[in-house]
C-alpha cells in the first residue's frame, strides 16, 4: 500500500460531492501504475464522494493477455473496479464501474454497459467509431468522449465525435496542452453537450488527480449521474486552474 500521508491535496467534502469520471488501474491498464486500492485510499484521502474506474479497455492500452478467450477478457478488464469497489466498501468512497473505449486513440468513456452485453458482442472490436457508438447507445450506454483534441503519437487522427456522444471532457489533466481544452470547449458550446472533467489519473501522487464534477448530493447509482450530466445541470466541472 503507497503511504497516504504523501496525499495533501484536500477537497472540502461540504462543498459537494465530489466524483472522478476518468481514472486507470495497473490492474488493467498498462500505461498505470496505481493499484485500484491505491486509487480509492487516495480518493478518499482527497475528499472525494465518488470515483469512476474507467480502465483501457481491450482495444487499447491494456495490460489484459488479449490470447485468453473473449469472456475472460472481459472478467480481467473488470478486476481493477471490483478491487477499488471492494476498498471503496471499507472506506465509504462510492466506486462505480466504466470503461475507456479507445479506436487508434480516439477515446470514449462508457458508463452503463452490461457486461453481458459485452461478452455477447467480441465483434465490437472490429467496428469504427460510427458503428459501435450507436451500437453501445442502443445497448443503453451512456457516452462522454475524452480529450477529443489531444494531439500524440498514438492519435491516429484527432477526431471529434460530437453528434454522436451525450457529453464531452472539456478539463483532462492529462492533456499537456490548454488549448486541447479550450478546443473541446468550444466543440461542446457549438454542439449544445453538456461538458465534464476528468484527472485521467493514472500514478499515485498529488500531482495525478484533482478534476472531475460536484454534485448537491450523494447519487443513488451510476446512472443518477449519467442523467443529471445529461441534463447538463444540476452539477459543476473542475479541474487544476483551467
Amino acid at each position: 500500500m503507497q503511504d497516504l500521508r504523501k496525499i495533501t491535496r484536500r477537497f472540502d467534502p461540504k462543498d459537494g460531492f465530489r466524483i472522478e469520471l476518468h481514472s486507470h488501474t495497473s490492474a488493467a491498464s498498462a500505461c498505470s501504475s496505481i493499484a485500484p486500492e491505491d486509487m480509492a485510499f487516495m480518493y478518499k484521502k482527497a475528499g472525494y464522494g465518488g470515483l469512476v474506474i474507467t480502465d483501457h479497455f481491450l482495444t487499447g492500452n491494456t495490460c489484459v493477455d488479449r490470447t485468453l478467450p473473449w469472456d475472460q477478457q472481459v472478467d480481467l478488464f473488470f478486476e481493477g473496479y471490483e478491487r477499488a469497489k471492494v476498498a471503496g466498501d471499507m472506506i465509504g468512497l462510492r466506486v462505480f464501474e466504466g470503461i475507456e473505449y479507445s479506436d487508434y486513440g480516439t477515446d470514449f468513456l462508457l458508463f452503463g454497459l452490461d457486461r453481458d452485453f459485452i461478452k455477447a458482442h467480441p465483434e465490437m472490436t472490429k467496428m469504427e467509431p460510427e458503428e459501435f457508438l450507436p451500437f453501445f447507445h442502443e445497448a443503453g450506454a451512456f457516452i462522454i468522449q475524452a480529450h477529443p483534441f489531444r494531439e500524440a503519437s498514438y492519435v491516429r487522427q484527432v477526431r471529434s465525435y460530437a453528434p454522436y456522444v451525450d457529453a464531452i471532457e472539456v478539463i483532462n489533466l492529462g492533456n499537456w496542452e490548454a488549448e486541447y481544452d479550450r478546443k473541446a470547449r468550444e466543440e461542446a458550446e457549438r454542439y449544445g453537450k453538456p461538458m465534464t472533467a476528468g484527472s485521467d489519473c493514472h500514478h499515485f501522487g498529488d500531482g495525478y488527480f484533482g478534476a472531475g464534477i460536484i454534485l448537491k448530493k450523494e447519487p443513488k447509482d451510476l446512472a443518477e449521474i449519467c442523467r443529471i450530466i445529461g441534463s447538463g445541470k444540476g452539477y459543476d466541472i473542475f479541474g487544476g486552474d483551467r
